[in-house]
């Protein structure tokens, strides 16, 4: 026998399951011709569709038009919220997978108004977008594995250093190397310019960026990097986190410039580094 909270969460499901059609109504009153265009269904479905938000008393029929009651709009409005929100954690969830392993604890609660991008099909440069928007509007830069976070756009974060973006980054060997390999004029430049610190650490977990008003994290796709999400926030409670996590790694890292470009090249074709921490 169901219990009349299970019958609500029923009845919460069907308002879920129909809350495209309720917000086509949101913006204006249709007939069921209009919303079967709108929606893409067959007359049948429509129709089933109608009836039960009508027998619901969230919508209404009035000179042959379908529109929202009171109770109707502010349901539409609790969903909307509700879809966007649910949405927005479902994206945060390889982050805060990624974080939860860090050295300083944080409460999920502290993104809940943090701004998701996320690796989407058709536009997969989205989180990286994000990133070099937020990277143009800021005078600082510190964080790790930052080269990670953007390596497509070498050009742009070269451009920033040199004219004066002071940018900290902690770095994979590796990924120190591939740059060096890949981009050996636009390293030099910036190394040169006086704004760069660079240090190695052997085990980063995810891209951390903050920036002078906002913290960014992102997190690549597994084995590769492809950057899956990039999540930002200004979020006091989050900047003190990243700081303070940030210290963790920069105190077990080694400054780039202890070793020469010829030694640190050969380290790395020998194997890699021994970094002593």
């Amino acid at each position: 026998m169901m219990t009349a909270e299970s019958k609500e969460t029923d009845r919460l499901i069907d308002m879920l399951r129909r809350s495209a059609l309720l917000e086509e109504l949101q913006q204006e009153a249709l007939d069921r011709g209009e919303l079967q265009d709108r929606l893409g269904v067959s007359r049948a479905t429509c129709h089933r569709h109608t009836r039960t938000l009508d027998e619901f008393g969230v919508i209404e029929r009035v000179d042959g038009r379908f529109q929202l009651t009171d109770a109707g709009r502010l349901l539409t409005d609790a969903l909307t919220t509700f879809k966007r929100d649910a949405g927005s954690a479902l994206r945060l969830a390889p982050v805060l997978d990624a974080v939860k392993d860090a050295p300083v604890e944080i409460d999920a609660e502290a993104f809940a108004d943090a701004t998701v991008t996320s690796a989407e099909r058709g536009d997969p440069y989205s989180p990286v977008a994000r990133f070099v928007t937020l990277m143009q509007e800021t005078e600082t830069l510190y964080g790790f594995d930052v080269d990670g976070i953007a390596p497509l756009y070498m050009e742009e974060i070269k451009d920033r250093i040199v004219s004066g973006m002071k940018t900290e980054d902690l770095v994979l060997p590796e990924a120190a190397k591939n740059a060096l390999d890949e981009y050996p004029e636009k390293c030099m430049e910036a190394c040169m310019s006086g704004y760069l610190t660079i240090q190695l650490h052997d085990c980063l977990p995810f891209g951390l960026a903050v920036f002078d008003d906002r913290v960014g994290i992102g997190v690549c796709e597994p084995d590769a990097r492809q950057l899956r999400v990039f999540v930002d926030t200004g979020s006091q409670e989050v900047r003190e986190w990243a700081e303070a996590v940030y210290e963790v790694y920069e105190s077990e890292a080694v400054l780039m410039e202890e070793f020469t470009h010829q030694e640190f090249h050969e380290a790395m074709e020998r194997g890699g580094l021994e970094l002593t921490m």
